[in-house]
């Protein structure tokens, strides 16, 4: 009975997660002008964190943020900057959405666990923040249209939070939890616009190896 009762408070306590760390007043981060293999570069900035929002599939949770690129391309990697409560996930659902007012239609979704994550040495909230390196299978887009990238963490333990900043250009994040049938703009869930930090790359992206002059930016 004892174990029963410990149980379900594991259970509840996971089930009721907050799904944001809290809000920080920050400077809006500036985006990089992406070009040749970067498709989006919204780069890590300490002094520009703003939230951690949840994306742990466990919990149904997914956030999307939006990205337009002028050529015809593919992804095939993508940087993200989040905290794992517990312990980090093993892997991630991916997808891409058309627009439609926020994340619409599933245009494809994929799955990866070729992931590696590095201790920044950075924490808020009291958790650690990392930095995370996700391969991915072949994301075809077109150019000049815009889509989301949404993204829920797999595996690993406790909450996972994607961090995010400020809205200061494009879209803001949306989030959904219910892996997805449904979306709302992070104004209408948290009371403030966000967007996250993350690079999106393709096949031949220096972003493979650019920790080290990321690092330069905190």
């Amino acid at each position: 009975m004892k174990f029963v009762s410990m149980l379900l408070l594991v259970i509840a306590g996971f089930a009721f997660a907050n799904t944001q760390l809290g809000h920080i007043n920050a400077e809006p981060i500036t985006p990089e002008i992406a070009g040749d293999d970067i498709i989006c570069s919204q780069p890590f900035a300490y002094g520009a964190l703003s939230n951690g929002l949840g994306f742990s599939s466990a919990n149904s949770w997914m956030i999307a943020d939006d990205f337009t690129y002028a050529n015809t391309g593919y992804i095939d990697f993508i940087e993200i900057w989040a905290i794992y409560a517990t312990s980090a996930a093993t892997g991630f659902n991916i997808q891409l959405r058309a627009n439609a007012t926020g994340p619409g239609a599933i245009v494809s979704s994929h799955t990866s666990t070729a992931v590696n994550h590095t201790n920044t040495g950075l924490s808020q909230w009291g958790y650690a923040l990392w930095y995370t390196e996700i391969t991915t299978p072949q994301i075809d887009f077109t150019g000049g249209t815009k889509y989301w990238v949404a993204m829920a963490s797999t595996g690993g333990s406790g909450a996972h939070y994607w961090l995010a900043a400020v809205q200061s250009w494009a879209d803001m994040t949306y989030f959904s939890q219910d892996n997805g049938n449904s979306w709302a703009s992070s104004q209408s869930t948290w009371g403030t616009a966000y967007e996250q930090f993350m690079i999106i790359s393709g096949e031949t992206a220096l972003s493979r190896d650019s920790w080290g002059s990321i690092k330069s930016l905190f």
